[in-house]
């Protein structure tokens, strides 16, 4: 049995994994969603070496919250109820070893792309502006989204040369703070509602939504060979 969170509009669905942080799956319904998960479970499950890669059925829903992000879009801005509560060093530490595993699978993936200058996706533009569309725009991206939730969290750091170097120095920002396991809610500007618990989260969803992307588009241009696939994706 798999726990998940669901958070809607009127326009889209998103689905949660709830012990998989980083883990979702996003459709036009509620169904068309949870029929997604399964093989975003088993290519998590393969990455981060949590439990078996076969597909996590059946599912039980613990949330279901109407959001105002568009969600259609691949916005956010759910915070689980389970991150109102504290985190123990033993989940602090397993969380923070795959948000660094995670920067450093997207830098080798990003290094692995031949023309970082070249677009890969059609220009467009979304509810933060136009999206990133060469692998370079969209590692830079990452980069910067992550100061930017960090921010939003309470937390600020220099960024780093690179984005290991970041992550490396956000963490070192997070835990300078005395109480950083206890699940103190921090309201944003924005009104969104924020702990270290989610900022993990987030960073991990994030950084697999643009690794995914990156890779999908260029197997596209080049031989699948050449393009480093540490996330484990299918394509399913």
């Amino acid at each position: 049995m798999t726990d998940v969170i669901i958070e809607y509009n009127e326009n889209g669905v998103q689905v949660f994994a709830e012990d998989y942080p980083g883990a979702y799956a996003r459709g036009e319904t509620k169904e068309e969603a949870l029929q997604k998960l399964p093989h975003a479970l088993a290519d998590y499950r393969a990455w981060s070496g949590q439990g078996t890669t076969e597909p996590a059925v059946p599912f039980r829903i613990l949330e279901e919250v109407k959001s105002t992000a568009f969600v259609e879009e691949g916005d956010t801005n759910i915070l689980f109820a389970s991150e109102r509560l504290p985190m123990d060093m033993t989940e602090y530490t397993q969380k923070k070893a795959l948000c660094i595993r995670s920067a450093r699978d997207l830098a080798a993936l990003f290094a692995s792309v031949p023309q970082k200058d070249r677009a890969l996706v059609k220009s467009r533009k979304t509810f933060y502006g136009r999206i990133p569309q060469t692998s370079r725009e969209m590692y830079r991206h990452v980069d910067e989204m992550v100061r930017r939730y960090a921010e939003s969290a309470g937390i600020v750091f220099e960024p780093g040369a690179d984005l290991v170097e970041s992550r490396m120095r956000l963490f070192a920002a997070l835990e300078a703070g005395p109480h950083f396991l206890e699940a103190h809610v921090r309201t944003a500007p924005d009104g969104e509602l924020w702990t270290n618990k989610k900022l993990l989260r987030r960073i991990l969803w994030h950084d697999r939504i643009h690794a995914h992307a990156m890779y999908r588009k260029a197997i596209t241009f080049w031989q699948k060979e050449r393009i480093e696939n540490p996330f484990r994706f299918t394509g399913k």
